[in-house]
């Protein structure tokens, strides 16, 4: 089947995204302004600052007034933002003042609930089980943290190497293949793209705000946007034509192009002997893919391949296929490695690499352990190996970890600011491995699914009420940013580098952790080149040298200084040195469709779900909701608005069902933010149902990720 949608007006796209992003009264997108806000005395401006909604952390502005956020909006010099705030950066602040919030530390009474404790014996009893367990700790942390340093020298300091982020369950296989390919992060020239194909960003629905005008100049130098991807989304919106591509065959699409340019000869041959290595392998091993084949695997027409292959190449080098962070790519299909290691390779075949509208390879500089070797530092370090085994391309899994502490390699887990129990695959699964380890603490700022099941709950101050570390930004000219504080945390919750400090202490460790955090700040920024006065006024600064231009020799950086179109990594991990076509593991029929999720544009995981704004537009637009094809609703009698039970292999739930045409006939989507049954997360308790309840733990074995999409699904009408 090929379902596309064609051109339209940018105001029509651009009036679709502002009512995804529009919350409680907001009329969408909010402009940083240089003029007071108020003649109020009383309301202050607070230094700028990072957004938590996801990732892209853009820099906010923030006004007080009696202690209390009076008002914020998107700052101007922030890469990401660009003056902007999207609707998830809108509604998070009802966070902070969340009647839900815990404020005190807590501990288990036996009895199911929680009794209040001191900041004072909480830390000692954690510190007498870690002490206790001796290397058998493990840590899990959100892969967004900020204080991701403070986390692994407290592991570092009591002789732990299991510290283990969520990246598994979001960009593992995208990180993994940059990484091997080309040794660093690039960035999309999105606004000056003559023609752009943008892949699977239905993955993640976030739009960043500064990406709106950059799409809107596409159209006004005449350029093309093609999203290709099974749902219709977020950034697809943007895009002049929606191409319903089969989920998980993506991979064909690519290689389809790939093999019609090489037999062609329509690459940079220039770039790719000046810049590549293995050429000549790759070139024989695409020569056996075609236009017709990709066309037959992925259900489109072959006009569709054959446009796509034409615009990239008339174009290049100003084109690029752009795969986005948060994109199901990084954890979606068994295929979805190889397709991540095509679209780079397709970029780098056109030269399109350091490119007006091509995909610059951005300059961060190297900064490691060697900058804290000097006072107030003392060096700290874990020997052994983790819990969990990592992969050849890529980092351990979470979720191996997690089974391997519930068989007894971990006696104490804790969990900083993530909720296995409701964001992670196979509810079932992961409530049977915490059940597995003896003690566990949670630190967040209400009390999650994983918390209801913890010994300790220790309050986090908000990202509106704590610092952070330093950290950089990858763009064509990279930065650094650091959050800062807007309000007073909440009643007794803490940051969670001091949380992490002060436990150190009561482990005994605290010479390792003698330095404030200005200390660590001070020493990053002197590795960037800035001062932390600077970022302390603006929350970010442009690092000195790592600028990017167009037609700049791209600064790889893998071993040999090239981009290996045939790879010694690829092979080290068990793959083939040359990318190569595999059908994802699951082939959908008419009777069980491929169950695909991602995260919506008003959400991050079941992070976000509890603030009361957010919480309000979910529920008024029935985000909850399954999206099925008219095509597929039908087989199943199923109507807009029914309810419908949807069974795999792990479980089954019960879902109300939104029809539309913005999907692949062989995918049902489920968002994965709801059906939390934490009741102490009163906005969100009970709306919806949790798509992680029939998901199977799965994983990479060459990068760690989750396979989360490789799930045939089950559907019935409850009630037919």
């Amino acid at each position: 089947m090929d379902s596309m949608m064609t051109r339209r007006g940018f105001l029509a796209a651009g009036a679709s995204c502002a009512a995804l992003a529009a919350i409680g009264t907001s009329t969408g997108c909010s402009s940083s302004q240089t003029e007071p806000l108020s003649s109020d005395a009383s309301v202050t401006y607070t230094k700028a600052t990072l957004c938590a909604g996801c990732a892209n952390k853009c820099g906010i502005e923030a006004w007080v007034r009696g202690g209390k956020l009076w008002r914020f909006m998107g700052a101007e010099g922030h890469p990401h933002s660009g003056g902007y705030m999207c609707g998830r950066g809108q509604g998070l602040p009802s966070l902070t003042t969340s009647e839900d919030r815990v404020t005190e530390p807590m501990k288990a009474d036996g009895k199911g609930g929680f009794a209040k404790v001191s900041w004072d014996d909480a830390l000692a009893d954690i510190a007498s089980h870690i002490t206790g367990a001796g290397s058998k700790v493990a840590l899990f942390q959100d892969g967004r943290a900020t204080d991701a340093w403070y986390a692994k020298r407290f592991m570092a300091s009591v002789g732990s190497p299991n510290y283990y982020d969520d990246s598994a369950l979001t960009n593992a296989n995208i990180d993994a293949a940059y990484k091997a390919l080309l040794g660093t992060t690039p960035v999309f020239d999105t606004a000056n793209a003559e023609y752009i194909v943008l892949l699977d960003a239905s993955g993640d629905e976030t739009v960043r705000p500064v990406e709106v005008k950059e799409f809107q100049k596409v159209r006004e130098n005449g350029g093309y946007v093609m999203a290709v991807d099974p749902r219709n989304a977020g950034a697809d919106m943007l895009a002049d034509e929606w191409v319903a591509v089969r989920p998980g065959y993506e991979l064909a699409f690519l290689l389809g192009i790939m093999g019609d340019i090489v037999k062609k000869g329509d690459f940079d041959a220039s770039f790719v002997e000046q810049y590549g290595e293995g050429f000549e392998e790759f070139h024989a091993a695409m020569l056996q893919y075609s236009p017709e084949w990709a066309a037959e695997k992925c259900g489109v027409s072959l006009d569709t391949i054959y446009s796509a292959e034409r615009g990239l190449v008339k174009a290049d080098p100003h084109c690029h296929v752009d795969v986005r962070p948060g994109a199901l790519l990084g954890c979606g299909y068994a295929t979805s490695l190889e397709t991540v290691r095509c679209a780079v390779l397709l970029n780098a075949m056109l030269g399109a690499v350091n490119q007006t509208g091509g995909m610059f390879l951005a300059k961060v500089p190297a900064v490691d352990e060697s900058v804290f070797e000097s006072a107030p530092f003392t060096k700290v370090s874990a020997s052994g190996d983790g819990i969990a085994k990592a992969g050849e391309l890529g980092n351990a899994s979470c979720q191996d970890a997690l089974g391997a502490a519930a068989k007894g390699a971990a006696d104490v887990a804790l969990f900083v600011e993530c909720d296995p129990a409701a964001d992670w695959a196979d509810s079932a699964k992961v409530e049977e491995d915490l059940s597995g380890i003896g003690f566990k603490v949670v630190i967040d700022s209400v009390l999650t699914e994983t918390a209801q099941k913890a010994d300790y709950v220790l309050p986090a101050a908000t990202y509106l009420e704590v610092e952070s570390v330093v950290a950089p930004v990858a763009a064509e000219w990279s930065v650094a940013e650091k959050r800062n504080q807007a309000v007073a945390p909440a009643g007794e919750a803490r940051a969670v580098y001091q949380i992490f400090t002060d436990l150190a202490k009561a482990c005994g460790k605290g010479d390792d952790f003698a330095f404030g955090l200005d200390d660590v700040n001070n020493a990053f920024c002197k590795a960037y080149g800035i001062t932390l006065d600077g970022l302390n006024d603006t929350a970010c600064c442009a690092i000195p040298g790592a600028s990017v231009l167009a037609g700049d020799a791209p600064a790889i950086g893998t071993d040999s200084g090239k981009i290996p179109f045939a790879s010694d990594a690829f092979e080290k991990a068990g793959l083939a040195r040359t990318p190569q076509y595999a059908d994802p593991t699951v082939a959908p029929n008419d009777h069980m469709p491929r169950l695909i999720t991602g995260a919506q544009s008003m959400q991050t995981r079941t992070y976000t779900a509890d603030a009361d704004k957010i919480a309000a537009l979910a529920k008024d637009s029935g985000a909850e909701r399954a999206w099925l094809n008219p095509q597929t609703a039908t087989n199943f009698g199923i109507a807009d608005g029914d309810e419908a039970e949807l069974s795999t292999s792990t479980g089954k739930i019960r879902v109300k069902v939104r029809v539309t045409s913005l999907i692949n006939p062989e995918a049902v989507y489920v968002p994965p933010h709801y059906g939390i049954e934490s009741k102490e997360m009163a906005q969100a308790a009970g709306y919806g149902a949790s798509v992680w309840d029939i998901v199977p733990r799965a994983s990479d074995a060459a990068t760690g990720a989750g396979m989360v999409c490789e799930v045939p699904v089950e559907i019935r009408k409850v009630g037919a």
